[in-house]
């Protein structure tokens, strides 16, 4: 594992894929902690920094989340994708849903859960939506400091379902939104850049519509 400070940017960016198969070896707290400290490192409006971070390690908690998780999963789960997993389990859909799966059966297990909360706005335009423009970078970064350490990650919303009852059970006030879990530990894959279509192809130079084959150095 390369040093704290070696570790290239790049690297982390193009391999950080959702890790969803995780090994139940537990994470030190030091470096939970250094991974929520990137995530309050994302910008914010008016640097707000609107975010708490609940940590849950104890198996009570992971086993009432993964329970709700589990019938969250088996409603968005449809028939067809069942038969994708089934059928045509090695194209990119079915590896992405067989691991999805995989999370779902197996989320009472994660060393770790970080629910990430962000304030809701109070503005008459907004009221109640959460904000979302601070809480995704600060998971990014999460994410990226996450698998600067060697550690897996994914980022989901399925819980959301269930927010009644997985909020009274963490305690959180209405003035949040628990909007993302992220699932956190060692993976048992391997780190690899995802699928995903060239720069190029999702690139309009000016204006839209107007692509380049190819760009000058």
């Amino acid at each position: 594992m390369h040093g704290h400070h070696e570790f290239d940017l790049f690297e982390a960016i193009y391999t950080t894929r959702s890790m969803r198969r995780l090994k139940p070896d537990p994470v030190a707290p030091d470096l939970i902690v250094k991974v929520i400290e990137a995530a309050t490192m994302g910008p914010s409006g008016h640097n707000r920094q609107p975010w708490f971070f609940i940590v849950v390690t104890e198996q009570e908690t992971k086993n009432f989340v993964a329970e709700r998780y589990r019938k969250a999963w088996e409603v968005v789960f449809t028939p067809t994708e069942r038969e994708v997993v089934v059928n045509d389990p090695q194209s990119q859909r079915g590896r992405n849903l067989r691991s999805a799966k995989y999370l779902a059966e197996h989320i009472a297990d994660v060393p770790v859960m970080i629910f990430a909360s962000v304030k809701k706005y109070t503005d008459r335009a907004r009221a109640g939506q959460p904000m979302w423009g601070a809480i995704y970078p600060a998971i990014q970064n999460l994410c990226l400091a996450a698998r600067a350490n060697g550690l897996g990650t994914s980022i989901t919303g399925m819980h959301t379902m269930f927010a009644k009852e997985i909020d009274a059970m963490l305690g959180v006030p209405p003035e949040y939104a628990n909007v993302i879990l992220i699932p956190m530990g060692y993976p048992k894959g391997r780190w690899a850049r995802p699928d995903r279509k060239p720069a190029l192809q999702v690139t309009f130079w000016e204006k839209w519509g107007n692509r380049r084959e190819s760009v000058p150095d």
